[in-house]
């Protein structure tokens, strides 16, 4: 790209910056990782269980066996800035063990995040997590950095359809540059009704810099193999809905965010269940919290 490009480049990467700080979409900012998180406003802390989830919260309370994908080409209007990602998630020795690549940026910037997940049950209705993600910064004429950060959450049930949680990014204050700009962090807790057809969400959400704000998600299954979904943020200029389908073994999401200055972005995303199991949510989250009632 020529010089008059880098200019109009930037100078467009800063008014995203100043006109959606509520939506955060850069800066190493991970809460919409994938078609569903981006559907819900990035309100999937506490009924979130996919390949994606541990994003939203490290702690994790069903057993599941899933490659996500997902892909979005264009960010609020800019045709340059585009983020994609591959994620896996497995149940090994008593863990649930997360693992993901994700990509964000075009060939002047790029932040590129790899991450490693943990999560574990302390009872049938309290779990733990952690993420560990390697932080990868690239700028055009500038050169790269690399950073490492630490994630925590945890998640307790109420009652069979209620849950509370929290998350926490960037424990260690984890910085980039020469000029030691931190990392975002951020603090997330809030209150769930879960069940195999309506899932609602509320949350707290506040990030060092930023005024807080409230999240609120819901998803709604009208038929089995169908969800739609819905969410917003107080203070936000925006509104975000999606769907998904699930063809068993795979699963079709869209995820989509409505700004009222900077347009839309979509959001595609492709899972694939190894497990067979051919659960609801719900219903694997009642199976995994009998089993470790019976151990």
């Amino acid at each position: 790209m020529r010089l008059p490009g880098q200019v109009l480049f930037v100078s467009s990467l800063c008014l995203l910056t100043v006109l959606s700080a509520s939506e955060s979409y850069a800066g190493f900012e991970r809460r919409y990782a994938g078609a569903r998180s981006l559907g819900t406003a990035g309100a999937l802390g506490l009924f979130g269980e996919d390949a994606w989830s541990f994003y939203a919260n490290p702690a994790r309370a069903a057993s599941l066996s899933e490659v996500g994908l997902f892909y979005t080409p264009t960010t609020l209007g800019l045709q340059e800035i585009r983020s994609m990602g591959a994620a896996f998630r497995d149940h090994v020795f008593g863990l649930d063990c997360s693992g993901a690549i994700q990509s964000f940026g075009y060939e002047l910037y790029r932040e590129t995040v790899l991450s490693a997940g943990a999560s574990l049950p302390v009872s049938d209705f309290l779990f733990v997590g952690s993420n560990l993600n390697l932080n990868h910064l690239y700028i055009s004429d500038y050169g790269t950095d690399l950073s490492a950060s630490i994630d925590i959450g945890g998640r307790m049930f109420l009652s069979e359809h209620v849950a509370a949680g929290f998350s926490m990014t960037n424990l260690n204050s984890a910085s980039m540059t020469l000029s030691n700009d931190r990392l975002p962090q951020s603090f997330a807790a809030g209150i769930a009704y879960l069940s195999g057809a309506f899932n609602l969400g509320i949350e707290y959400f506040k990030e060092l810099g930023f005024p807080s704000s409230a999240r609120i998600a819901a998803e709604y299954s009208p038929a089995s193999p169908v969800t739609l979904r819905a969410g917003t943020s107080s203070g936000s200029s925006s509104f975000s809905a999606g769907f998904s389908v699930r063809l068993a073994p795979f699963r079709i999401e869209y995820g989509a965010a409505f700004h009222q200055v900077l347009g839309t972005t979509h959001s595609f995303g492709l899972s694939l269940e190894l497990d067979g199991a051919g659960e609801t949510e719900f219903d694997d989250i009642q199976r995994y919290r009998e089993s470790i009632r019976r151990r």
